[in-house]
């Protein structure tokens, strides 16, 4: 008796995740696309972002500018003076510490627009039951997908969601 007993049971849990998994397999994957860039600039806090970034490229080039010039003319075979070669050391040291600055500065600027965009993703995925939302430049630049038909980018829905 015990053993037709332990049979029923094994009979039913094998039905039961049989047909759980069986049901799985009918949902379907909805996958979509979204710009996150666009999305992010589209924001107070990417366009911060932004703003610092085309400073940072214009503060770090009159620097670049200033030691390539040096450099040209050591390469050249000029010797540098004592006071050119201390300028030259100071700048190096001056583009490092406004680079870092820059990248913390930039990354504290985009942050608010990052954690704006991914609720917006996420709350829009769940509303439309999406399964996956990639990174449209992302999925191109890695080679992800090969094909993706029309109207998978659901861009213009999130960046209403942030308005």
């Amino acid at each position: 008796m015990k053993r037709l007993t332990l049979a029923l049971l094994a009979a039913a849990a094998l039905t039961l995740v049989a047909t759980t998994t069986i049901g799985a397999q009918d949902q379907a994957t909805r996958l979509v696309f979204v710009d996150a860039q666009a999305l992010i600039a589209a924001h107070p806090g990417g366009q911060a972002a932004n703003a610092l970034r085309a400073q940072a490229t214009d503060e770090i080039g009159d620097l670049r500018d200033q030691l390539d010039a040096l450099q040209a003319r050591a390469r050249a075979g000029e010797q540098l003076s004592p006071d050119e070669q201390e300028r030259f050391n100071v700048l190096l040291t001056t583009l490092e510490a406004v680079q870092s600055r820059y990248q913390a500065d930039i990354a504290a600027a985009a942050e608010p627009a990052i954690e704006a965009v991914n609720e917006a993703i996420r709350e829009v995925a769940i509303e439309r039951e999406y399964s996956v939302v990639m990174d449209i430049a992302a999925a191109a630049e890695g080679g992800l997908v090969v094909y993706a038909a029309d109207g998978l980018d659901i861009t213009d829905l999130v960046l209403a969601r942030l308005r």
